[in-house]
């Protein structure tokens, strides 16, 4: 009989919603950032669309402030950017918009997993 040497443990089903969630709604938020930086829509649409996702994230039950793995913890790191800057700064300012792009880039799969602090999930 063959033992396996690591056995993943199953996922909870409560956590996999919260998985399944992000892999939702990362990519949208990041063409919207992205689509903000260049000005192909207003920064009160792409405000719209975190305010919408961070309601539906409140429905979730969720007590583990951790995020499940890098790729959550880049989906927060740029709801959180995005939440602590204005319009101007994200048409403006390089050092945010490099930081928005990467993480947008790396949350569409186009990039590489950034270097982030650590965070919590709201």
């Amino acid at each position: 009989m063959l033992t396996l040497a690591y056995n993943h443990p199953a996922i909870p089903a409560q956590e996999r919603r919260l998985q399944q969630f992000i892999v939702d709604n990362a990519p949208i938020i990041a063409f919207n950032a992205i689509a903000t930086s260049h000005g192909d829509i207003t920064y009160i649409q792409l405000q719209n669309v975190f305010n919408h996702q961070l309601a539906q994230w409140w429905i979730l039950p969720h007590d583990n402030p951790q995020p499940a793995n890098q790729y959550e913890a880049s989906y927060w790191t740029l709801i959180q950017t995005l939440n602590g800057i204005s319009d101007y700064q994200l048409m403006g300012d390089s050092f945010i918009q490099h930081k928005v792009v990467t993480l947008s880039c790396y949350l569409l799969n186009i990039g590489p997993c950034p270097q982030i602090a650590t965070i919590n999930r709201p």
